[in-house]
């Protein structure tokens, strides 16, 4: 018994500093971005300097083409969280579950989280839901898990694929490789990296 209890203290304890870890690495992209979006030109500039001036004009096009990815990432994140609002909604107005805004509302904020906010997200809505019928908790166990598959199958690489150009199966892997090698965060970080070392290389490929 002491065996098993300490065995789920322990996956409490992963759980929770693997999703502190993951909002914490939110915020601190957000953060950036703030920062970077005030401070544009003069990071730019402090970029360029530590280049030769012959080459600092090539550095400044090239920051140019990062950031522009970047920006189309955080919008293409912005236009699927408004997905996963919407489609949540209105699977829990149809259902006629208390609280259907607000819920999707929740949905939609916790889909910035990659792998663990879709799941985190359906757990208000289940519980939300037994206090109508079980079978409704299950019902709406269901429409989460079927959301969850859309996005991470369909809405992702779509939405990505149109905002970051980059090919859908590059962007399924890419988050299933930054998820197992960086938890939360890489996933997040997974698809603005990538865009990141494919201008890189392309700029070296030009320049």
């Amino acid at each position: 018994m002491n065996a098993d209890t300490s065995t789920l203290g322990k996956g409490a304890f992963d759980f929770t500093t693997k999703l502190f870890g993951g909002f914490l690495s939110i915020i601190t992209v957000f953060i950036v971005s703030f920062y970077l979006l005030f401070y544009y030109d003069s990071f730019k500039k402090f970029v360029a300097s530590f280049f030769q001036k012959d080459r600092q004009e090539f550095i400044l096009k090239v920051i140019d083409q990062v950031n522009e990815k970047l920006g189309a990432w955080l919008q293409g994140q912005i236009v699927l969280s408004l997905f996963i609002a919407l489609m949540s909604w209105i699977a829990l107005s149809i259902l006629r579950i208390p609280f259907a805004l607000p819920l999707a509302l929740l949905a939609g904020m916790l889909e910035i989280v990659p792998t663990l906010g879709p799941t985190l997200s359906a757990i208000p809505a289940v519980v939300v839901a037994l206090t109508v019928s079980p079978a409704t908790a299950l019902t709406v166990a269901a429409v989460y898990f079927f959301i969850q598959f859309l996005e991470g199958h369909l809405l992702v690489p779509k939405i990505m694929q149109r905002a970051v150009g980059l090919n859908p199966v590059v962007i399924i892997l890419g988050v299933m490789i930054g998820a197992n090698l960086m938890g939360i965060a890489g996933a997040l970080l997974a698809i603005p990296f990538i865009s990141f070392i494919i201008v890189i290389f392309n700029s070296l490929d030009l320049g």
